[in-house]
């Protein structure tokens, strides 16, 4: 089993991670979970993942506000391209439980100062916590088993082209963590548009018939036109974590541009540079839908 914390920015995709975490506690424990942001508000995210632990029965992990800006530059939110809370399209309970009072930074820190096992970082947002975790708190590095980022492109961007979003966000913060010495294993926009969610894979997630599994289903409905290819960009990290098997990789060196202008946050892998990363190239998406499908029939 894999201790881990998750540092996210809650909308549509990573609810489908929070409940792949939930759903394989064989394989995950779930320790906390800190919020950080790129698409919606600090309060909006923190609320979300509020909303989305609710829902899945799990009112004990403790969720902690993380940074509200960048390490460098203010903060400018994405497009509101979904609408206005980043979970809508479904109707969520509110909020059981209240945020730690904890910060995300210090929330991090105590699991991980405090756990008598490795933990994994699972980050699927902007990384900010991360970085400054290891920027604050050196005396955790040996705590870390691994830190797995969504993050950065080769040939598929979704900021401007060359650049993907979450590093976008908070260049020097990926710069920091790629380059921190900790195991870091890479799961791009290229490797996570393989993960294809199809109108029938929508359909099996309406017919499980519990009311996880049909938020999921009305989250995806509204998140994607089936006209065209539906990807999810965050849960595989979660599926690399519970099932490493459908994911292909080779050790890379990777660099982020941290000069202004367009290509800023674009990421380059250097060929000729001792690795840094474990650059993740390709997923079994066959079985990525069917961990999905598995683990919302749990909620039943």
């Amino acid at each position: 089993m894999k201790k881990i914390i998750m540092d996210i920015d809650p909308g549509h995709e990573d609810f489908f991670g929070l409940m792949l975490a939930i759903a394989n506690r064989e394989e995950l424990k779930l320790a906390a979970v800190v919020t950080t942001v790129a698409y919606q508000t600090p309060k909006n995210v923190l609320n979300n993942a509020l909303k989305a632990l609710t829902l899945l029965g799990c009112k004990d992990i403790p969720v902690a506000q993380g940074a509200s800006k960048p390490l460098v530059e203010p903060l400018v939110l994405a497009d509101n391209w979904r609408t206005t809370t980043g979970l809508d399209g479904a109707d969520f309970p509110s909020p059981n439980f209240e945020a730690s009072s904890f910060t995300g930074l210090s929330l991090m820190a105590q699991v991980l100062s405090t756990s008598v096992e490795p933990v994994t970082i699972a980050v699927s947002g902007p990384l900010t916590n991360t970085a400054l975790l290891l920027q604050q708190h050196p005396e955790v590095h040996d705590k870390i088993a691994e830190i797995v980022v969504m993050g950065g492109g080769i040939d598929a961007w979704n900021r401007r082209p060359g650049v993907e979003y979450n590093f976008s966000i908070d260049p020097e913060a990926a710069e920091i963590v790629v380059n921190s010495g900790v195991k870091v294993t890479l799961i791009t926009r290229d490797l996570t548009e393989q993960g294809v969610i199809s109108n029938s894979t929508v359909t099996k997630m309406a017919s499980l018939g519990n009311p996880v599994s049909d938020v999921a289903a009305r989250l995806m409905k509204h998140y994607g036109d089936f006209g065209a290819t539906v990807v999810l960009n965050d849960p595989e990290v979660q599926a690399y974590l519970i099932k490493p098997e459908l994911f292909k990789g080779y050790l890379a060196n990777v660099s982020i541009d941290l000069e202004d202008g367009p290509q800023r946050g674009h990421m380059t892998v250097n060929d000729d540079l001792a690795a840094n990363v474990t650059l993740l190239t390709s997923m079994d998406n066959d079985g990525f839908v069917e961990l999905l499908l598995r683990s919302l029939r749990k909620f039943g």
